[in-house]
């Protein structure tokens, strides 16, 4: 009985496998794809997660020499083509009803120019000036600024409050 069920699954076993599949050879076919790439210019700045700036002049030794706030990671630029960056403030500094302030000048450092020709200590003011010239194209290029206050005189007689403006940055496609 063993004997007989061992044929019978060797006989199984080789029908089984004995087998040959052959796929019919139809007629060759083929079909042209259109693939395109579509590009659209884009450009985007995105701020850090700190972005304010914020000069503290508590003490009498803080009116002695200059300051500078260094802002890393400010912000990032992402560009399909080469760009230029200006920076700009909305207003002049001013409390509410006070005197108008121009103290403040704007720098991004060489190292983080990406590629761009950086414009050394940009004074803020209402007029867009140009920060990085010729900028290269990027997919997420980092800034670091540092905004500084040389000559703290000019904050001298001044009533305390806060002095703010909005400073907008642009970068705009070559």
């Amino acid at each position: 009985m063993k004997k007989n069920l061992l044929v019978i699954l060797f006989a199984l076993a080789a029908l089984c496998f004995g087998q040959q599949v052959k796929a019919q050879n139809p007629s060759a076919t083929s079909a042209p794809v259109t693939v395109n790439i579509n590009l659209t210019d884009a450009i985007s700045i995105t701020l850090g997660a700190d972005p304010t700036v914020n000069f503290n002049y508590a003490t009498a030794a803080d009116y002695a020499g200059s300051k500078t706030v260094e802002k890393a990671n400010h912000f990032t630029v992402v560009s399909n083509r080469a760009y230029d960056l200006t920076v700009a403030a909305t207003a002049a500094f001013a409390p509410a009803g006070g005197p108008a302030l121009n103290v403040v000048t704007v720098t991004v450092p060489a190292a983080t120019s990406n590629g761009g020709t950086p414009v050394t200590n940009v004074p803020l003011s209402t007029t867009a000036a140009p920060l990085v010239n010729n900028s290269t194209p990027t997919t997420g290029a980092v800034y670091n600024v540092n905004y500084t206050i040389a000559n703290p005189a000019s904050l001298l007689n001044l009533a305390a409050s806060t002095y703010s403006t909005t400073v907008t940055y642009t970068a705009t496609q070559r």
